[in-house]
């Protein structure tokens, strides 16, 4: 499989089993048809490395479930800092391998309490 038909797979299991979970995915680097669309995301705020998508619920102590999904490929390096960086502010962030290892970070984090917002 893919990592875009992975996280088409991803986004269909949580638009099913979680229906009022707010996510949003980033725009990766796939997709990017040319050096005039890669200024153009770029200018408007894209960065290298965004983990691929986000989950904005908070629970179990953290502000958000970031995820970077892989099927064989392994991450890059600002993939890597990306994930770091966002663990170092209070979120969740995971590089996951696989439908099945998605599913099952996607399902723990979500069966945590909520965590408090003040």
């Amino acid at each position: 499989m893919s990592e875009d038909k992975l996280q088409s797979a991803v986004v269909k299991y949580i638009q099913y089993k979680y229906p009022n979970v707010k996510y949003c995915s980033s725009i990766a680097g796939a997709y990017i048809s040319s050096p005039a669309q890669r200024r153009k995301i770029v200018r408007n705020g894209y960065v290298r490395g965004k983990n691929d998508l986000d989950i904005f619920e908070a629970r179990g102590g953290f502000f958000a479930l970031m995820l970077e999904l892989k099927e064989k490929a392994y991450p890059t390096k600002e993939q890597k800092e990306w994930i770091e960086a966002m663990n170092e502010r209070g979120y969740c962030a995971i590089i996951t391998r696989g439908l099945d290892e998605t599913i099952d970070v996607i399902d723990e984090y979500l069966s945590k309490e909520r965590t408090r917002v003040v």
